[in-house]
């Protein structure tokens, strides 16, 4: 699966306020002759190979809402693997949008209402709810552990400053450790780097 970072797009809800725009705008903004192969890192040897529609569960206007999305698939002419192309905001193998499960984990968090009654709202089960809270939970620390780590590694005295939430220094970050918050598997991904 060749995942887009597109964290950025994510902060910019006036730009692209609904999960289906961003989708489109991220995958509209793909390059192909600019990818590289998420299995062989080879550059520039990507083409179209195929697509398949899949459901994207967002929560819009008080509701919840299933819209279809059509996901292309690239074929690799050096290592001859398919992939899907994945913007961060379409979770793998699942069909809640991150910005769903984000908008979930935050009335939970800030206790906008009883348990049973934010899943009612959204249309989850309970177990779902407290799985997405566990899994949060745990990435958080991972990822705030990995992103302390990443600062002190290049300077020490980055702590406190701005320079550290600059543009180019997310970019980097997502790009070296190559995952996506609450989208990955603990144990593929932490334990190799």
């Amino acid at each position: 699966m060749l995942r887009l970072f597109t964290i950025l797009y994510k902060l910019d809800f006036s730009k692209f306020p609904t999960a289906l725009s961003l989708y489109n705008a991220v995958d509209q903004g793909f390059h192909l002759h600019s990818a590289h192969c998420p299995k062989c890192k080879a550059k520039g040897h990507l083409s179209l190979h195929d697509s398949y529609r899949r459901y994207l569960v967002v929560y819009e206007n008080g509701a919840v809402q299933v819209d279809w999305i059509t996901v292309r698939r690239v074929k690799c002419s050096s290592c001859d693997t398919t992939s899907a192309i994945l913007p961060d905001v379409i979770v793998p193998y699942k069909t809640y949008s991150i910005l769903f499960i984000l908008q979930v984990l935050r009335a939970y968090f800030f206790k906008e209402d009883t348990v049973t009654a934010l899943c009612s709202r959204f249309g989850i089960a309970v177990a779902t709810l407290y799985a997405w809270k566990k899994r949060y939970l745990s990435h958080k620390a991972l990822d705030l552990g990995k992103l302390e780590k990443y600062l002190f590694q290049r300077d020490p005295h980055l702590r406190d400053s701005l320079a550290a939430c600059s543009d180019g220094f997310l970019h980097a970050f997502f790009q070296r450790f190559g995952f996506s918050f609450l989208q990955h598997s603990l144990a593929t991904e932490y334990d190799s780097s």
